[in-house]
């Protein structure tokens, strides 16, 4: 799920905004959901950040109560460096600023040019950059971790409910993160599925199932954490991997 963040008071612009999101999205078959704001409102800034990752910001200039401008600043100086964001502007001198680098901004699009065609190659440049980050990010023992999600088992509720433990191929790392956490993180991603309330495995690193005993066996780890009632549904799921 990619979730769409539109900061724009213009019903018009709005429009073509999410008919060309829309379509564009539909084409490559990518579940999307939109999110509208028309004015700035107090806190508005945390509200945009609690929405689940992965996000795209398209921010007008001009909105009542605070520039787009000024909103990308406060969401950057709230933690959220990753996010792309995409300015919608009339003043097209703005985008020689040195503001885009320091902000990180994605693309300035001129309301002068052909929205519709700008914004859709943007899209095509956001989903090339967001696809090989597919990974899992998080910190351990002082250093960020980046691990490509090909490459993790699984992931295990530890005995203290604030901590998970995670397998990887070749590894393994306990994160102070709990298995809530994880799961919002992963944010429904097609390639892990929940075998119970402690444990999220990645069907696509399953090399078996032992039906009868209810067992996932992924490398050389075995998995007895499957209730029943989940392993009729991964049954189904690594039926439609195949």
């Amino acid at each position: 799920m990619i979730n769409i963040i539109i900061y724009e008071d213009d019903e018009n612009m709005q429009l073509q905004y999410q008919e060309t999101i829309s379509s564009f999205f539909k084409e490559r078959k990518q579940k999307i959901k939109f999110y509208w704001f028309n004015h700035y409102t107090k806190g508005l800034e945390k509200t945009i950040n609690l929405i689940p990752k992965k996000k795209i910001l398209i921010l007008d200039i001009d909105v009542p109560g605070k520039s787009g401008l000024d909103l990308a600043r406060m969401i950057r100086n709230l933690g959220d460096w990753i996010s792309p964001l995409i300015v919608i502007t009339s003043y097209q001198y703005l985008q020689n600023t040195s503001y885009t680098s320091k902000m990180l901004m994605l693309d300035f699009i001129s309301k002068k040019e052909n929205i519709r065609k700008r914004l859709w190659e943007t899209l095509t440049v956001i989903t090339n950059i967001m696809q090989p980050n597919d990974a899992y990010t998080f910190q351990y023992n002082g250093s960020l971790y980046h691990i490509p999600y090909r490459k993790i088992l699984y992931f295990e509720k530890q005995l203290n409910d604030n901590y998970t433990s995670l397998f990887t191929v070749n590894n393994s790392y306990q994160l102070k993160e709990s298995i809530v956490q994880i799961e919002k993180k992963l944010d429904n991603h097609p390639s892990f599925f929940k075998t119970n309330r402690s444990c999220i495995v990645n069907i696509h690193n399953i090399e078996y199932l032992e039906e009868q005993k209810n067992i996932i066996h992924l490398g050389k780890y075995t998995i007895k954490l499957l209730t029943k009632e989940k392993k009729e549904l991964l049954k189904q799921r690594l039926q439609n991997t195949k």
